[in-house]
């Protein structure tokens, strides 16, 4: 018993190590997680990641791009630039690949994005610029290891969406998909999955019109806005309160940006 109390107190004190080295030292990004611009073919135009540190010694942290895409089941996926057809990835360049902040300090990343001429582009394109920070002791380190030791890699990376709307804004379109009422602890959630079927990014906010099965309105419901680039997916989920069991009829409806109303209608069994 003494034993097993010992190696739970060395493990939270470990945890609790980790936690204040990766809050208190490294690089951390001190500008928006989002940056986008309206532009037009054949435009260039740049961009600044303002990067931090607070340690009292330099730190640094290497920096590359990735696409980013992500769908209704959780998952998200951080290809190899460029691959998907929206991917502006090869627009973007790097002023640098490896940064050194220095202590308690700032430096400041910059990006070029060059659009390419030509009418065929409209509605969004997105990458993600990764920027991850290398710690004094990981794997890349040059430091040599006392002998019997070993270093253990926990790697920290921010990716910062860059984002480009060009030209027209192409057409919009959100469709819906398996509708459920889902419990999660004490709660009792409507869910859907809805894709982004259009052109441009949209960030919908989705309600839930509720109505008894002979159409008395019960009431409405709200979730959260979720930002959708072409061709992703998320699961929107939306509390129903209080609401009895029962059999229901509902009415989604997706708020999107500007004059972008879309709407499924839905039956609901409630337990």
């Amino acid at each position: 018993m003494c034993r097993s109390m010992g190696w739970v107190s060395v493990a939270l004190a470990l945890v609790a190590s980790m936690l204040f080295s990766s809050v208190s030292a490294g690089v951390f990004v001190n500008s928006d997680m989002t940056q986008e611009r309206v532009a037009t073919p054949g435009e260039t135009y740049r961009g600044t990641i303002v990067l931090k540190n607070l340690a009292d010694t330099p730190a640094e942290a290497k920096v590359y791009q990735t696409d980013y895409s992500f769908t209704a089941d959780g998952s998200n996926e951080y290809g190899e630039p460029g691959r998907l057809p929206r991917s502006n990835a090869r627009w973007v360049s790097l002023s640098r690949e490896l940064v050194t902040v220095p202590p308690k300090g700032t430096e400041l990343l910059d990006y070029e994005v060059k659009v390419p001429a030509g009418t065929s582009l409209s509605g969004s394109y997105w990458s993600l610029i990764m920027v991850e920070p290398i710690a004094p002791d990981s794997g890349e380190s040059a430091a040599e290891l006392p002998e019997g030791t070993a270093r253990i890699k926990q790697t920290l990376r921010y990716g910062i969406q860059v984002v480009t709307h060009l030209g027209s804004p192409g057409p919009a379109g959100l469709e819906f998909t398996n509708p459920q009422v889902i419990k999660d602890d004490d709660q009792r959630l409507f869910a859907i999955d809805v894709k982004n079927t259009g052109q441009r990014l949209l960030r919908p906010t989705l309600s839930l019109d509720l109505y008894s099965a002979s159409g008395n309105p019960i009431g409405k419901f709200q979730g959260i806005a979720t930002r959708l680039f072409p061709g992703t997916s998320a699961r929107f989920k939306i509390d129903l309160g209080k609401t009895p069991a029962g059999q229901y009829l509902g009415l989604v409806v997706a708020d999107g940006t500007g004059d972008n109303l879309f709407g499924a209608n839905v039956e609901l069994e409630i337990e």
